[in-house]
């Protein structure tokens, strides 16, 4: 069969410029488009880098906020449980009012004391140093140097002896004195160290020296 086209040429020329212009737009559109998905999908995700950015830096600003105050509360623990330890090592050392009481009770009542003190008058030897934390390294995690300090047993050196120094009319009376001493058991041992005649042979001023050991 054959087709006849009667339309003028110019009209046919225009018609196919048409239907290439819309090829070439339809074209162009789906390579624009083709081309638009990556540069989206990158800027979605430089977005998105800098969303979780700013979120990495303000969890890691509270994350070393939440240390120096894990640091600061960790440090009062351990004093305040220190403070705890020392006044509970106060508390069981000896009552010194109730044994100036008990020695006031043995004492003869023509003799009279000069001086009562420890022997020695201070401790012997210092209580040993903390040991400090060591230094954590810098991980995420919550550093061993932030956690709870464990508490050092606190010792406090304690005199064990009582050096009694006084002064009797009569030579038997610091020899009671000692015995009364014994016999209330509270001392370990008791010893009368020192007893001798103050001044001449006319004087009947005896001094003696005592010293208690619990």
């Amino acid at each position: 069969m054959v087709r006849v086209n009667l339309l003028p040429e110019s009209i046919q020329v225009s018609q196919t410029r048409r239907r290439h212009a819309a090829r070439w737009g339809a074209a162009i559109t789906i390579s624009a488009v083709a081309a638009a998905i990556p540069l989206v999908a990158h800027w979605s995700q430089h977005h998105r880098i800098d969303e979780l950015r700013v979120t990495s830096e303000e969890l890691q600003a509270n994350l070393n906020a939440a240390r120096t105050e894990l640091k600061s509360v960790s440090s009062q623990a351990s004093d305040l449980v220190l403070r705890s330890e020392r006044a509970k090592a106060l508390r069981e050392k000896r009552s010194w009012s109730a044994m100036v009481a008990l020695i006031a009770s043995c004492l003869p009542k023509e003799c009279w004391l000069t001086s009562l003190a420890t022997d020695p008058a201070t401790p012997a030897t210092a209580a040993p140093a903390r040991k400090l934390p060591a230094a954590a390294p810098p991980v995420p995690a919550i550093p061993a140097s932030a956690q709870a300090e464990k508490p050092v047993p606190v010792t406090i050196d304690a005199p064990r002896k009582l050096r009694v120094v006084g002064n009797a009319g009569d030579p038997t009376q610091p020899l009671a004195f000692v015995a009364k001493l014994k016999e209330s058991r509270v001392f370990r041992e008791v010893t009368l160290e020192r007893a001798h005649r103050e001044g001449d042979e006319a004087a009947s001023l005896f001094r003696f020296e005592v010293l208690c050991e619990w």
